[in-house]
């Protein structure tokens, strides 16, 4: 397929003239929502009056609880998280009601007059006092192969310890905001910032009462999501289209940055427990893991997010005795979702903490650890599913040519040797990362083309665009398959009426699902078009011809034996509208043998893996505790890119995206339940200085049997796990200053306080 050097929403974006929820012309009688946020944690609503705010002039309305005309729930996976506290406060940032005005300042100054009285209760924030309590959304979650318990008494050594990662805040650039726009009786239009237009449609029907066919959801494109818009973003549609139901108003929901912050969900922390058994060539031989997720107030996607984790809990490596237990947490905290790895980050980055241990318990390199545990065709996951394929030994071989790894560890060295107030450190992280959403039924999509009188294209699937260029993948696949040019195509709106049912565009699936279901409607197309074109093709050439000798390409259709035989694409297009053959396609698809059984904690979960692997060498200011990239070499494979700029670009933001989760983005709160980092100007996240100054991506495009659309693989979610190797390069950097074999104690993420902080304790076993 012929590569494009610009995406479709390109010359748009360039331009400035692309256009997001909010900024176009502002329908007639528009209002304003402003919120009553909970200024508490967690606590018991004594009296919530609203009758001052009521009384202020140009307020429209102030909605609570009692103005629900269905029910008052928005929980989808589990039915645990109420539109509006009725009488418990969960979070602080709680949305406890709601004032509508057609000034944004006055619904502001009502805010400040809505009378709440409450009882305050002790919260819980730490994940471990959850656990310690049993406030589990479910029981608890296993996945178990082998015999652990004999394989760690019969393990020549063993480790334990625990393993922490933190949260990370989302930081799209758009926040979260609805338009909802009221129509002939009970109908309503959401313009909503969501990546799931089927949840928010669905949920809101029980909200107002009323059949989700009154309720279409439209979504042009996101400013960012992450998938902090996957099920978050259900919460402000929510309030939006009740706003609007209960006023016959169109209504605008737009969070402030510190809003946003503030009353939404981030990554889930998680709190891991390990025990693990080995040999002296560090052959993992058994491994018990205790994966502990702080999911928040409300289950949210914590559940699923929780068994990704475990599915990714052994990252690339086969261990033939395994124990994975998982248990999501309820805390006080905003309900933590969606992001980017979907818990596949705090899965693996434990695992890859292990990996260390072991290198330097037995005086090993750690690369070559994990070219010792690396799965290999024929073993089988954890969870039963067959690795079919795997090329990670040759990928690292590519990495260490690539990255002259055998001298670039020996120039480390040296600089170690020569430099006391700055030192470098070296590590490699691979990553075999599974492809499907983990709720099967998830695992489906649909498209709709239609082609014109002129021969250009309409195309609408259920697929968000959020700046991660779906819209341009689909677009290209409808092209291969039409044989025409990619500007005969427009990607509309994701619009409920033209695709409904859609599944969230999340799980890096967004490609493969859309673009498969876009693919089997363009073929639905060519097929007609082709009897046709054989038809029209056959009196010219004088000869009986089938469709089976019809070719599309260059906006023709063509004799494959006799090229120069054609029809135009247009003219082929008027053709078949002159013959009253059907122009537009319906496609469906659902990704085929996928499955798992919770109870056994065996199945098929993923269509496929991806697998990769990056090696990161960064320095570090002793001094001050600045970390510095220098290299990242990253070996990626696509498979047959459906866009080589659009993965390469995706890779390289995951890696960043990750790097800053590892190093940077700390979002501590206080002993209240606040976050501190409510701003750019204390949440800190990577900008164009922190790039590596030496940054190399290549992508293996070798066909896959186990791939998807045209073979391509997804590119999404993967890489962000190569940003894992930042920071274990820096803990390398860390372990220099000992001339012991001391693995500092560093806390994540690494920012240059931990670092100092590390520095200081190794100093300290020193004297």
């Amino acid at each position: 397929m012929k590569k494009l050097p610009w995406h479709i929403n390109g010359p748009l974006h360039v331009k400035g003239a692309s256009k997001f929820i909010g900024e176009d012309t502002k329908p007639e009688g528009m209002l304003y929502a402003r919120f009553l946020f909970s200024p508490v944690a967690h606590a018991l609503i004594k009296k919530l009056d609203v009758s001052q705010a009521m009384e202020l002039p140009d307020v429209t309305a102030v909605i609570t609880y009692k103005d629900i005309p269905g029910v008052n729930q928005i929980g989808h996976v589990l039915k645990d998280e109420p539109l509006f506290p009725e009488r418990e406060i969960m979070y602080l940032g709680q949305p406890l009601a709601m004032v509508l005005s057609p000034y944004p300042k006055a619904a502001e100054q009502a805010v400040k007059l809505i009378e709440l009285d409450y009882k305050e209760l002790t919260p819980i924030f730490d994940v471990e006092e959850a656990d310690n309590q049993k406030e589990w959304y479910i029981p608890e979650r296993r996945i178990e192969c082998g015999n652990v318990k004999q394989a760690l008494k019969e393990a020549e050594f063993t480790l334990s310890g625990v393993v922490e990662s933190s949260n990370q805040e989302h930081f799209y650039m758009e926040t979260q905001r609805c338009w909802a726009i009221p129509g002939e009786g009970d109908a309503l239009t959401l313009y909503c910032g969501t990546q799931s237009t089927m949840e928010v449609q669905e949920v809101l029907s029980h909200v107002l009462g009323i059949s989700v066919n009154n309720i279409v959801l439209d979504v042009r494109r996101l400013g960012g999501a992450f998938g902090g818009k996957e099920r978050a973003g259900t919460l402000w549609g929510c309030l939006a289209g009740l706003a609007a139901f209960v006023t016959k108003r169109p209504v605008e929901v737009k969070l402030e940055r510190t809003e946003d912050i503030l009353a939404t969900g981030k990554r889930h922390p998680f709190h891991s427990r390990y025990k693990v058994g080995f040999d002296r060539k560090g052959k993992i031989t058994a491994y018990d893991v205790e994966l502990l997720a702080n999911g928040g107030a409300y289950a949210d996607l914590s559940i699923a997010i929780l068994e990704r984790a475990m599915f990714h809990a052994e990252n690339a490596y086969y261990i033939p005795n395994v124990l994975i237990r998982g248990r999501a947490c309820r805390t006080n905290l905003p309900p933590n979702t969606a992001f980017r790895g979907f818990g596949a980050p705090q899965g693996i980055f434990v695992i890859e903490s292990i990996i260390e241990e072991i290198a330097g318990k037995l005086h090993l390199d750690p690369l070559q650890v994990r070219l010792t545990n690396l799965y290999r065709k024929g073993d089988f996951a954890p969870y039963g599913q067959p690795i079919r394929e795997t090329n990670l030994r040759a990928l690292y071989a590519k990495l260490k040519k690539a990255s002259g790894y055998a001298g670039l560890k020996k120039d480390v060295a040296r600089f170690n040797q020569a430099n006391s107030s700055k030192k470098q450190g070296i590590a490699t992280v691979p990553v075999k990362f599974g492809i499907s959403f983990t709720t099967a039924l998830l695992n489906q999509g649909s498209a709709l083309i239609w082609i014109y009188i002129d021969g250009t294209v309409s195309i609408t699937t259920g697929g968000i665009e959020m700046g991660q260029e779906v819209n341009s993948k689909v677009a290209l696949v409808v092209a291969s398959v039409l044989g025409i040019s990619f500007n005969r195509i427009r990607v509309e709106s994701s619009n409920s009426q033209r695709v409904g049912n859609a599944s969230p565009t999340a799980a890096s699936t967004g490609s493969d699902i859309n673009g498969n279901a876009a693919r089997i409607a363009a073929e639905q197309i060519k097929e007609r078009l082709s009897k046709l074109a054989a038809s029209i093709l056959s009196e010219r050439a004088k000869q009986q011809l089938s469709a089976k000798d019809i070719a599309f390409a260059e906006d023709k259709a063509f004799i494959k034996e006799k090229p120069s035989l054609h029809i135009s694409f247009p003219e082929l297009i008027r053709a078949a509208y002159n013959s009253r053959i059907s122009l537009g396609a319906h496609g469906y698809y659902a990704t085929p043998k996928v499955h798992f059984n919770r109870d056994t904690g065996k199945g098929h979960p993923f269509a496929y893996y991806v697998y990769g692997c990056a090696l990161v060498r960064v320095e570090i200011d002793t001094l001050t505790g600045d970390s510095t990239i220098l290299d990242t070499y990253i070996i990626h494979e696509t498979g047959p890119s459906l866009h080589d700029d659009i993965d390469r670009g995706q890779i390289i933001g995951a890696f960043i995206q990750a790097m800053g989760w590892c190093t940077m983005e700390d979002m501590p709160h206080d002993s209240k339940g606040r976050y501190l980092a409510l701003s750019p100007s204390t949440y800190k996240i990577p900008g164009i200085r922190d790039l590596p100054e030496n940054l190399v991506v290549e992508m293996v495009q070798s066909p896959c049997r186990e791939a998807s659309v045209l073979g391509s693989k997804a590119v999404g979610e993967p890489p962000f796990i190569y940003g894992e190797a930042v920071w274990f390069a820096i803990r390398n950097a860390i372990s220099a200053v000992s001339d012991k074999d001391i693995i500092p104690n560093l806390k994540f993420p690494a920012t240059p306080e931990a670092i100092l902080m590390a520095i200081e304790a190794i100093k300290q076993t020193k004297a």
